[in-house]
């Protein structure tokens, strides 16, 4: 069995995430991106696919996202809020039933500093997903409205410099053309989801998908990495765990952005709180059963009581720790992750 290779995403700092959205946003109504999105349309890739012509789907499809990337608020999420969240997206035990106010913000684009998910490419090469953008659309009705969320992978210049070499260019015409015709991120899958379904819908059509109202349109693999955008998306809200500081454009960037069209608001950077609750300080405190071993608890996401006679319901993310008597014997349970064949997927 091939071992997938190790991650090789190499984050920008938050300060340069503006510029690289702009990049990505212009890239994105090249001839290039448009021959590119044509072809993986005529192919039958992509969860979404417009019922048109592949060249006319492809204009539609790249000036919708266009649009959402120049309004997005942005977010950067640092490497250990990254892991605490996929650590914690198992547990949503995802029902969804998302609703415009569960997400930080109505149009965003998030960048994580680690991957959030990754699976391996048809020829072995393993590809990172590192980024999502959402907000509306134009291109899909549905009674409730919804929103069309877009996934981004690491993009392969390796792979483009080793096709421009194959036609015949050389190395430093390789490595020119590789970079003015590609962005340093790929759109990668996409999904649409109506506010407040509570199921997907994963069978591939190739005629086109009818919206449902209370079901996503995804992928097999799209709708587990909706589950950690989910995760993603609770953990960028008050809590103990995270904090949100913000990442000012300089004037100058500042103003250019704003008449070039794009939103200008400083980076949300989404990182480990400084700050100790009450709770955390006290989870080694007794919790009314008998435990006589100590043990480590993953992080996880519960539905925390609140409101008038605590009836309400809201998701919170909840740190990892350990559980049980200081001088306890110590517990550790063997949890494997199979990796083997990848679940089958569409992608651009």
């Amino acid at each position: 069995m091939n071992v997938p290779e190790p991650p090789s995403w190499s984050p920008p700092p938050p300060r340069q995430l503006p510029a690289l959205r702009e990049h990505l946003a212009a890239q994105l109504l090249t001839p290039p991106a448009h021959l590119f999105t044509t072809e993986a349309l005529r192919r039958q890739r992509g969860t979404l696919r417009p019922v048109v012509r592949p060249d006319l789907g492809a204009r539609l499809l790249l000036d919708d996202e266009h649009q959402r990337l120049s309004q997005a608020q942005l977010f950067y999420v640092t490497p250990d809020i990254t892991r605490l969240i996929r650590q914690a997206a198992p547990s949503l035990e995802d029902h969804w039933d998302i609703q415009p106010q569960d997400i930080p913000a109505p149009t965003g684009f998030m960048l994580f500093a680690e991957p959030l998910a990754e699976y391996v490419r048809e020829d072995g090469k393993r590809i990172d997903i590192v980024a999502v953008s959402w907000g509306g659309t134009e291109l899909l009705i549905s009674d409730t409205g919804g929103l069309w969320v877009t996934f981004w992978s690491v993009t392969d210049f390796a792979a483009i410099k080793r096709l421009a070499r194959s036609v015949g260019a050389s190395a430093a015409e390789a490595e020119v053309t590789a970079r003015e015709q590609n962005a340093e991120l790929t759109w990668d899958n996409e999904i649409y989801m109506p506010w407040r379904a509570t199921s997907a819908s994963l069978e591939p059509d190739p005629t086109g998908r009818e919206i449902q109202p209370g079901k996503i349109a995804a992928s097999e693999t799209t709708i587990g990495w909706l589950q950690t955008i989910h995760a993603a998306w609770i953990f960028c809200t008050p809590n103990t765990l995270t904090e949100t500081a913000e990442e000012h454009l300089p004037r100058t960037q500042r103003v250019r952005a704003e008449r070039a069209g794009y939103s200008a608001a400083p980076v949300r950077v989404v990182s480990v709180s400084r700050k100790t609750s009450s709770r955390s300080a006290h989870r080694d405190d007794p919790s009314g059963r008998t435990v006589s071993v100590r043990f480590p608890v993953a992080p996880f996401i519960r539905r925390q009581a609140y409101g008038p006679g605590r009836t309400l319901r809201r998701l919170t993310p909840v740190a990892g720790h350990w559980r049980g008597p200081v001088d306890a014997p110590v517990r550790i349970t063997k949890k494997v992750n199979l990796v083997d064949t990848p679940p089958k997927r569409t992608t651009r």
